[in-house]
C-alpha cells in the first residue's frame, strides 16, 4: 500500500511539473494584439527601462481588462501524450507602479542589456482535468498569491522574455463564502478513477480495441 501511495504521489508530481510548462505557454498567448514599438536608435539604460515598463504596463492592463473573459476560457495543456484542461486568470494587486525593473548592460553584443523584473501577482486557477466539459463547468478556483520574477533580454530592437517564475507565498480556497488559507496539500489534478489507468495500460499492450 505504501509503495502504491508513493507511486501515485510521484506520478502526480510529474504531471504537475509538465503542466506548469504548459501554463507558461498559455501565458505567452495572452498578450496585447498591438506589437511593441521597434527601437531603432541608441537608447540609454533609463530609456530602455521606461520602454520595458510601458510594455509590462500594457500587458497587465490587458490581462485585467480581459479577466472576465479568461474566467470562462478553457486552456488546453498537452502532457505526455494526453491533454489536460483548466481555466485561469490573473490580478495584479499593486499594479504596474510597484513593479521592480533593474536593467544592466550585458557582457555580450547581443543581447546588449538584461532586465530583472519582479511584481506581485494573484492567480486564480481551476484544477487540471482530462475532460474539457468538466473544466468548462468547474467554478472552484484556487487562489495563489506570490511574486512573479521575469528576465528580459534586449536584442537591439525589442525586449524579449527569456524566463519567468511565479513564486507562490500563499494559497487559498473559497469555502463558506470566503477565501480561506490552505493549511495542507491541495490536489491540483482532478483524480482519475483506477479503471482509467488500467485501460491505459491495456491499450498500450493492444488488449483493447
Amino acid at each position: 500500500m505504501g509503495f502504491r501511495t508513493e507511486m501515485r504521489k510521484s506520478w502526480g508530481l510529474m504531471v504537475v511539473l509538465w503542466l506548469l510548462v504548459g501554463c507558461s505557454s498559455a501565458d505567452k498567448a495572452r498578450i496585447p494584439a498591438e506589437p511593441d514599438p521597434v527601437i531603432t536608435e541608441q537608447a540609454t539604460d533609463e530609456e530602455l527601462r521606461r520602454i520595458l515598463s510601458a510594455k509590462l504596463t500594457r500587458q497587465m492592463e490587458f490581462l485585467e481588462q480581459n479577466k472576465e473573459r479568461y474566467k470562462e476560457e478553457v486552456v488546453t495543456v498537452p502532457s505526455g501524450g494526453d491533454n489536460y484542461y483548466y481555466k485561469y486568470y490573473d490580478e495584479f494587486p499593486e499594479g504596474p507602479e510597484e513593479t521592480s525593473i533593474v536593467v544592466t548592460k550585458a557582457e555580450t553584443f547581443s543581447p546588449s542589456h538584461i532586465a530583472d523584473v519582479k511584481y506581485r501577482k494573484v492567480r486564480y486557477q481551476t484544477r487540471y482535468s482530462r475532460s474539457p466539459g468538466k473544466a468548462e463547468d468547474d467554478k472552484d478556483f484556487i487562489r495563489d498569491e506570490g511574486v512573479q520574477k521575469e528576465t528580459y533580454e534586449f536584442d537591439g530592437q525589442f525586449w524579449r522574455l527569456r524566463n519567468s517564475t511565479f513564486e507562490v507565498t500563499k494559497t487559498s480556497v473559497f469555502r463558506n463564502d470566503q477565501w480561506r488559507v490552505s493549511q495542507g496539500r491541495i490536489s491540483r489534478v482532478e483524480e482519475e478513477k483506477p479503471e482509467y489507468f488500467v485501460d491505459k495500460v491495456r491499450t498500450l499492450f493492444g488488449l483493447l480495441d
